[in-house]
């Protein structure tokens, strides 16, 4: 008899693994393991821009106030009064800015930064950047020029946003860069950084 109940509890064990109830209630009692609904969202790398050193000028630095203040009392343009406001806030500002950057391209629009930065002891290695081709590229937004003083441009990146130049500070010189634009804003995205991680100021030239 005993044998017997043994014999029926076996075979109705073996009708519920068939039956796939064993199976559910398993699978019931297990616990589930859901997918990660977070999705991994590829970062693009920054683009590296090529640029051009148009002019250089290694061992330039500024020249000493009374020759600077003798300068612009030389030029119509600021022989009234050059401590005069507003001249003397954008004169003060200029002459202690080390990036410019250029959108556009005109002579009014070169004159303050030159002169009122002291480039004007340099101002013909300058104008060597500019010629038909050049000027019509940078008015036509496909080109973009920065002014770097006291420090050397190693590399320059397009991020989807910004431009991110890195520099070297340098006791001495002056670098004239131009490069192709990835956009079309009227004031130039520039982020400059030294090898250091330090910001610098960038005040737009035009």
């Amino acid at each position: 008899m005993f044998y017997l109940s043994q014999k029926l509890i076996g075979y109705s064990l073996t009708l519920l693994a068939s039956s796939g109830f064993g199976l559910a209630l398993e699978s019931q009692s297990a616990p589930s393991i859901q997918p990660s609904s977070a999705i991994a969202i590829a970062v693009q790398p920054a683009a590296e821009i090529p640029f051009e050193v148009c002019g250089e000028a290694q061992n330039w630095v500024r020249p000493p106030r009374a020759d600077q203040l003798k300068k612009l009392q030389s030029l119509p343009r600021y022989a009234n009064d050059p401590n005069s406001q507003p001249l003397q806030s954008l004169s003060k500002r200029f002459w202690q800015q080390d990036v410019f950057s250029f959108t556009q391209y005109g002579l009014s629009l070169r004159v303050e930064p030159i002169y009122l930065s002291g480039l004007w002891t340099v101002e013909d290695t300058l104008w060597r950047c500019y010629n038909a081709t050049n000027i019509t590229q940078i008015n036509a937004g496909k080109t973009a020029e920065v002014w770097v003083l006291s420090h050397r441009v190693t590399r320059i990146q397009w991020t989807g946003e910004q431009y991110v130049m890195t520099v070297q500070p340098s006791r001495t010189g002056v670098q004239f860069i131009q490069f192709p634009r990835r956009e079309s804003r009227s004031s130039l995205p520039l982020k400059v950084i030294t090898d250091k991680g330090t910001k610098l100021t960038v005040v737009a030239g035009n």
